[in-house]
C-alpha cells in the first residue's frame, strides 16, 4: 500500500539551484555590511612628552593667573605709596597729610619732594633722628589728593594667608606675594617693634614700602632694624610715630641731643640739684658742631632756668623768627660755659653732601681708647659700657695713658669718675658709681 504525500521538492533540481543562488546573495550581503575592525594605534613617544607636560601647563597657567591677580592687586594699592624722588625710595601714605618712609642713612633731610601722581609735591620732616628706624614727613600740599590706604593690625591676619608687599619703584609700581608667618618680637634700637613675619624675601630697594592683605589694608612697613631689613607691623608704626613727636624726640631729630634730668647720685656727684645733663650727642648734628660734651649741664635757656626737657621746647622748631642765636649757659666740672646756637637753618649746613674732591673717600681716624671686653657684673658693665666703645675722656679731661684708662674703669676704686664713650656716631657719657 501506497501512502501520498505529494510531490518530493528536496530532489527538484531547480529548487536546489534557487536555494544555491539565495544563499550566495545572502554570503555577499553580509561581507559588504561587515563593520570594519578597529585598529588601535600605538602610543607615540611624542605623545606621552605631551601628557607629561600637561601639570606644568596647569601649574604654568594657574602662575599666570596669579601673577595677573597680584598685579591688579598692586595697581589699585598704588595710590596709598608715593616715591621721595629726592632720597630715591618709596613711601607709605599714612594720613592725608603725612607719608611715613625707611630712615637708612645717618641724617634725614630736613625737606623731600614727593612725587605724586599729578606732579611733585615738597614735604618737610618732623620725625627722624638716627633713635628712630623710620622717617615721618608732612605734605600739606597731598592733602585731599592721594587717600591713604586703611591699616589693619597683623596679628588679626591667620598664618598662611596670601599678603603683597608693594612699593613704587623708579617709573612704577613694584611687588611681591607671600604668606603670613605671624608676628614676632624683635629689639630695634633701644626699643622694641614687633615684625610681620611672611615669606617675602626683603631687600633694601623694597625699603619704605608696606604688605598689604588682599582687600588693600595695610599691614606693616617695610623699615631697616638693627641691620636687617623686616617688615614691621603698623601698630608699632604708629608707636614710633608717637614716640617722634615727643619733646625729647624733637629735640634729639633736629640737634643731635639727649637731656634728661639728674638722678640723686649725678646731683650729689656734680654738686648741683637742677639743669638738664648731656646724655649723647650725635656726629654731624648741630649740638655737636656747637662744642656741646655729653656731662655738660644745661643750667639755662636764654637766662630762663632748665629743669625739664618741655623747657627745650622753644628748639624743636622755626618759633623764633626773630631770634638769630640761642644762648644755653651750662656747667661742665667745676667751669661754668656759654655756647652759642644757631636759632635757624640749622639743617641747612649739615644737609648739603660733602664735595667728593679728589674723588677718594677717607676713612676717620680712631679717637680714643678701645674697649676689647667687659668683665659681666663689672661697675663698667652696670654702667652700660659695651665692647667696643671708644672712651675718649673721664671727668672732662682726656686720658694721658691707657695706665690711666685702666685705673678709672678697675672695680677696686672707690671714687666714682664720668666716662664719655664714642659708639656708632654717636657720643654719650656715664658715670661709673
Amino acid at each position: 500500500m501506497t501512502v501520498g504525500g505529494g510531490p518530493d521538492d528536496s530532489r527538484n533540481p531547480r529548487y536546489i539551484l534557487i536555494l544555491a543562488i539565495a544563499a550566495g546573495l545572502i554570503l555577499s550581503i553580509g561581507w559588504v555590511l561587515k563593520p570594519a575592525e578597529l585598529v588601535s594605534e600605538p602610543v607615540t613617544a611624542a605623545s606621552q612628552q605631551e601628557l607629561s607636560r600637561l601639570p606644568a601647563l596647569t601649574q604654568r597657567r594657574e602662575l599666570e593667573e596669579m601673577t595677573e591677580f597680584f598685579g591688579g592687586l598692586a595697581a589699585d594699592l598704588a595710590s596709598g605709596l608715593v616715591r621721595l624722588r629726592s632720597v630715591g625710595r618709596s613711601a607709605v601714605v599714612w594720613s592725608a597729610d603725612r607719608v611715613v618712609t625707611a630712615r637708612v642713612a645717618w641724617r634725614f633731610p630736613a625737606a623731600v619732594t614727593v612725587a605724586g601722581s599729578e606732579g611733585d609735591v615738597g614735604a618737610y620732616t618732623n620725625v627722624a633722628g638716627p633713635h628712630l628706624p623710620l622717617a615721618g614727613m608732612r605734605t600739606p600740599q597731598l592733602a585731599g589728593r592721594v587717600p591713604p590706604p586703611r591699616r589693619r593690625s597683623a596679628d588679626e591676619v591667620e598664618t598662611g594667608r596670601w599678603v603683597l608687599a608693594a612699593w613704587q619703584a623708579e617709573n612704577q609700581i613694584a611687588f611681591a606675594p607671600g604668606t603670613s608667618l605671624g608676628t614676632v618680637a624683635r629689639p630695634c634700637g633701644q626699643r622694641r617693634v614687633d615684625e610681620f613675619v611672611t615669606t617675602i624675601p626683603i631687600s633694601p630697594t623694597m625699603l619704605g614700602g608696606g604688605v598689604f592683605d588682599l582687600d588693600g589694608n595695610l599691614l606693616a612697613v617695610l623699615l631697616h632694624c638693627d641691620g636687617h631689613d623686616i617688615a614691621v607691623t603698623a601698630t608699632s608704626v604708629a608707636e614710633l610715630l608717637a614716640e617722634g613727636e615727643t619733646h625729647d624726640s624733637r629735640v634729639r631729630a633736629r640737634w643731635g641731643l639727649r637731656v634728661d634730668r639728674l638722678n640723686p647720685i649725678e646731683s650729689f656727684y656734680f654738686g648741683l640739684s637742677g639743669g638738664l645733663m648731656v646724655r649723647e650727642l650725635w656726629e654731624r648734628y648741630p649740638a655737636a658742631a656747637t662744642g656741646l660734651r655729653p656731662g655738660d649741664i644745661l643750667v639755662s635757656l636764654d637766662g630762663a632756668p632748665l629743669d625739664t626737657v618741655e623747657s627745650l621746647r622753644i628748639l624743636e622748631g622755626d618759633e623764633a623768627s626773630n631770634q638769630e642765636t640761642f644762648w644755653l649757659e651750662a656747667r661742665r666740672g667745676v667751669e661754668t660755659v656759654s655756647i652759642a646756637l644757631p636759632a635757624r637753618n640749622i639743617d641747612t649746613r649739615l644737609d648739603v653732601p660733602s664735595p667728593i674732591g679728589t674723588g677718594l673717600v677717607w676713612e676717620q681716624p680712631a679717637v680714643g681708647y678701645l674697649i676689647a671686653s667687659v668683665q659681666v657684673g663689672s661697675r663698667a658693665a652696670e654702667a652700660g659700657v659695651l665692647p667696643g666703645d671708644r672712651l675718649i675722656r673721664v671727668d672732662h679731661a682726656e686720658p694721658a695713658s691707657l695706665d690711666e684708662v685702666r685705673a678709672v674703669l678697675a672695680d677696686d676704686r672707690s671714687e666714682p669718675a664720668f666716662i664719655e664713650l664714642v659708639r656708632d656716631g654717636r657720643t654719650r657719657g656715664v658715670l661709673l658709681q
